[in-house]
């Protein structure tokens, strides 16, 4: 359970691969990194991610693994300016504020995905425990 967990963590949707659930698992590969993704690209890598000035926002971006880890590191190795909070010229509306609620949505939807390997781990609905059952019954009087 904690190892499927932890998958479930650091890389959305592993937890379920490592049970064997492989549509569901790359349903939240796709769908939690897409959402985080798209909010990083609305909002700029340096500004989206920013654990000093949006501390509560970012306990919720922290819970979708390693993807806010590799946007910090890659805002703080980029030469990608800081706007300040203001959108500028090419923005329209505050798209900051759009872009901080996408990613920390997408940090949400991994915790229930980690909540849900936990419970089909503990009710055994996985494919390994699903293939025990079949075989019990071939095997029968």
């Amino acid at each position: 359970m904690p190892l499927a967990a932890f998958l479930g963590w650091l890389v959305p949707g592993a937890g379920h691969l490592f049970i064997g659930e492989r549509a569901r698992g790359t349903i939240f590969l796709v769908v939690i990194g897409l959402t985080f993704w798209s909010g990083i690209a609305i909002g700029g890598v340096k500004n989206t991610v920013n654990s000093k000035d949006r501390f509560l926002w970012f306990l919720g971006q922290v819970c979708a693994g390693a993807h806010p880890i590799v946007a910090m590191t890659w805002g703080k190795h980029s030469g990608a300016p800081e706007t300040g909070g203001d959108p500028g010229w090419y923005a329209y509306g505050h798209t900051e504020d759009t872009a901080v609620v996408y990613t920390a949505i997408a940090g949400m939807l991994n915790l229930l995905a980690i909540f849900d390997v936990l419970a089909r781990i503990e009710k055994g609905t996985g494919q390994e425990s699903r293939a025990a059952p079949a075989a019990s019954r071939r095997a029968g009087p």
